[in-house]
């Protein structure tokens, strides 16, 4: 019985021991080891696309890594700054109390910081270079005003007397000199005769990149990769790189990145799309996180096929994934009430409250019966004169161009097909058919031919829904 109870009474020492270590002590306020705090640091600056070699130099110029003092209380310096990155927060952008008591946030803030300082540095300090924020020299004038634009750093007025002490180096020597010493990276500093004797550099003033220059480390997203926005508010959308404002996105919201990196005024930029939405345009990387990557198509049977891009983009959007055996069978007839799952999907059509009415519906697939409600509510595909649906009879080519028009909302156009056996189409398909030519939907056989009474193929299927959304999108911002 005396072993249990020590047994456990250890147990709950180690675990005490854990926390204290490696919880980051928020309550018992104690400093993390500097190896937990430095990799917390990695963390962040890779996420917010600063390269962590310039993040963890700040924080041990700051603080040398310190939250607490010795005694518990926060460390914080003579102008008020707080913690481990010494974020001063007269403007009030942040929580006060997190930034004492929540080391995370305070390394979230001073990452923040650094980034407000990079875009003043873009539109009111001098630029270097292409002001590419993944060459390290890039960053000399941002160091320079992390505590605030002073003539104090520059390098030919030091040593710099204040009132009561005296200003060895200058702020950006301190972090190059950290940077080398204790992480082997050398940063090649702006050459002091470039700069004034005293005083300022005018702000208008471009600089070369001073040479040999260094690559960081930030983290580039790839075409394909799944993102999610990680921002406070939200995430403003542009049509290009730094280009006009097209939309707005909230935290956490998932997005595909189709394009990218491209630098455009000092920032890497993505095109990106709503994974669940049709918003999609640039937006720059240091407010996005990636959570995965695309998953590859495991439908077995496209390759060779014509469609392939169209049903690739279907998969992508999550329309169509294969059966059981991973197989599209992209030349077989597509049913009705096939068709009806992929109209529903992509026009994200709801019917749950829509009563059928239909003689056969019976015959209704279960896996398709909320998809037949939902295209029978909009009208957009229709029974027959004996009141039945006829779920598993292939949808006709004629009946395919009939739903496109509908989902329009065109019968007539002044287009004239000259398909040779248009005669053999049913006399209120034809219209519809025009329609569909008129707009590329649907287009006629190799030989001049449309074959009304054909039956739509699964390709061709696949070909009417990506069109037909293009369609609809081009309808909608005209």
């Amino acid at each position: 019985m005396q072993n249990k109870i020590l047994g456990l009474v250890m147990s709950i020492l180690l675990l005490f021991t854990f926390l204290t270590d490696y919880g980051y002590a928020q309550n018992n306020r104690v400093n993390p080891p500097r190896e937990v705090l430095e990799k917390k640091i990695e963390e962040v600056a890779k996420k917010r696309g600063i390269p962590t070699v310039i993040l963890k130099s700040i924080a041990r110029v700051e603080s040398v890594f310190k939250q607490y003092n010795s005694n518990g209380t926060v460390y914080t310096g003579r102008s008020g700054s707080i913690g481990v990155m010494q974020v001063h927060n007269k403007y009030g952008w942040f929580d006060t109390n997190k930034l004492k008591y929540d080391i995370d946030y305070n390394i979230e803030a001073g990452a923040e910081v650094l980034l407000m300082k990079w875009d003043m540095a873009l539109k009111k300090l001098p630029r270097i270079g292409d002001m590419n924020p993944n060459v390290l020299e890039n960053w000399y004038f941002v160091l320079w005003a992390y505590n605030g634009w002073s003539k104090s750093n520059n390098p030919n007025m030091i040593p710099y007397k204040y009132p009561t002490w005296t200003k060895k180096h200058t702020y950006q020597q301190l972090i190059y000199l950290v940077a080398e010493k204790e992480y082997g990276q050398k940063i090649t500093p702006i050459d002091p005769k470039l700069l004034p004797k005293n005083g300022l550099p005018d702000k208008s003033k471009h600089y070369d990149t001073p040479q040999p220059f260094h690559y960081g480390d930030i983290e580039m997203y790839k075409k394909g990769d799944i993102v999610k926005a990680d921002v406070k508010t939200y995430l403003r959308i542009r049509k290009e790189p730094n280009g006009v404002e097209i939309g707005r996105i909230k935290n956490g919201t998932v997005l595909n990145v189709l394009e990218g990196p491209v630098l455009k005024e000092g920032y890497f930029w993505y095109k990106v799309k709503q994974k669940d939405g049709d918003l999609q345009g640039w937006v720059v990387g240091n407010w996005i996180v990636k959570i995965g990557e695309k998953e590859e198509c495991t439908i077995k049977d496209i390759s060779d096929s014509w469609a392939k891009d169209y049903i690739l983009k279907l998969y992508e959007m999550g329309i169509v994934s294969g059966d059981s055996n991973r197989r599209y069978y992209p030349d077989r007839g597509i049913t009705r009430e096939e068709m009806a799952v992929l109209i529903s999907k992509a026009l994200k059509l709801k019917g749950e409250d829509y009563r059928l009415n239909y003689a056969d519906k019976d015959k209704i697939e279960d896996w398709a019966v909320d998809y037949v409600r939902a295209v029978s509510k909009a009208g957009y595909l229709n029974g027959f004169e004996d009141n039945t649906f006829k779920p598993d009879r292939y949808i006709t080519r004629e009946e395919a161009a009939w739903t496109i028009a509908k989902i329009l909302g065109e019968d007539d156009t002044a287009v004239k097909l000259e398909y040779s056996d248009l005669s053999e189409a049913n006399p209120q398909f034809i219209s519809a058919i025009e329609v569909a030519g008129k707009y590329g939907i649907m287009s006629g056989k190799k030989d001049g031919t449309f074959k009304p009474k054909e039956p739509l193929t699964r390709s061709g299927a696949a070909k009417i829904i990506v069109r037909l959304l293009e369609v609809l999108k081009q309808k909608s911002n005209n």
